[in-house]
């Protein structure tokens, strides 16, 4: 049994009971309060040496075939924010460690401040590092500073195939699908992995392009979201629980990651869908009330 209402007044609506915070109250005689859903605190990353480590994950669902991920679809998102002037980079890099040749999917921030989603892989069989072993698109428009945007990239069900599909693809930026994206790389490319996988960096031979900035509720679904899942999702610049159902978000049962990245302390992220993607910090991230 919870609290519902206090004198025909909804829980949701009292801020304070005597002076002391609803969110400092567990219980009123006995009976438990509603938990609520709250964002707390953000993980800051340096830009220089700082970023997760999710590990091996082969044969699990991040790390879907090109044929799954065709008939599912598949959709990322994180909630992002750079300082002025701060370099940004990798927010998702999926399946790539050990080796300078291209391979699994990430999506990244780049230096100009554009939105690039990457998958990369093999040009028919042959491994390698250029045009031809990625297949990409990025935003026309750019990320500003000093304010939280929430990004996504949606791959439709049937866009992964071979060859792929890149112009079904999208990038979502507050919910508002991008116009006039920039498309570059080989559509034939054979999504592809090797070795580990990280937020906030890629590794390739050794880990680079590190992002620098704060980093909340990154997320991961089986599924292609719709616009208006994505613009309930963003909630007018507000994280929502992405593990249940609530108005237009109805994909709760598609979530299969989700780092809320509100533990404020430790360097141990939860995976708050089924905790079995649990990242570690690599050179001690920290942590920033500043949150969307």
């Amino acid at each position: 049994m919870a609290v519902s209402k206090i004198n025909t007044i909804p829980y949701s609506g009292i801020n304070e009971i005597t002076t002391i915070p609803v969110s400092g109250i567990e219980q009123i005689n006995t009976i438990d309060v509603p938990s609520g859903f709250s964002t707390d605190y953000s993980l800051s990353l340096n830009g220089t040496n700082q970023y997760v480590q999710l590990g091996t994950l082969t044969n699990s669902v991040l790390q879907p075939t090109q044929s799954s991920m065709n008939t599912t679809g598949f959709t990322i998102s994180a909630w992002v924010y750079f300082p002025s002037g701060a370099p940004t980079d990798y927010v998702f890099s999926f399946g790539q460690s050990g080796s300078n040749n291209y391979y699994g999917y990430r999506m990244n921030v780049n230096t100009s401040r554009y939105v690039v989603f990457h998958v990369m892989g093999l040009n028919g069989s042959s491994p390698g590092a250029g045009g031809n072993n990625r297949n990409s698109i990025r935003t026309s428009t750019t990320i500003p500073n000093n304010v939280w945007k929430h990004i996504a990239v949606v791959v439709p069900a049937g866009s992964m195939g071979s060859p792929m599909n890149r112009a079904n693809w999208k990038i979502y930026v507050n919910g508002v699908s991008q116009s006039s994206l920039v498309a570059s790389g080989n559509q034939s490319t054979n999504l592809a992995y090797a070795g580990t996988s990280q937020i906030g960096a890629q590794t390739r031979a050794s880990a680079q392009n590190f992002y620098n900035g704060q980093i909340n509720n990154a997320a991961v679904w089986s599924a292609a979201l719709s616009t208006n899942s994505l613009l309930a999702v963003y909630n007018g610049g507000t994280p929502i629980d992405l593990s249940a159902n609530s108005g237009n978000y109805t994909n709760s049962s598609n979530l299969i990651a989700w780092w809320r990245f509100n533990e404020g302390t430790g360097t141990s992220y939860t995976d708050s869908d089924n905790g079995q993607f649990t990242g570690s910090g690599v050179n001690t991230p920290t942590w920033s009330t500043n949150v969307p």
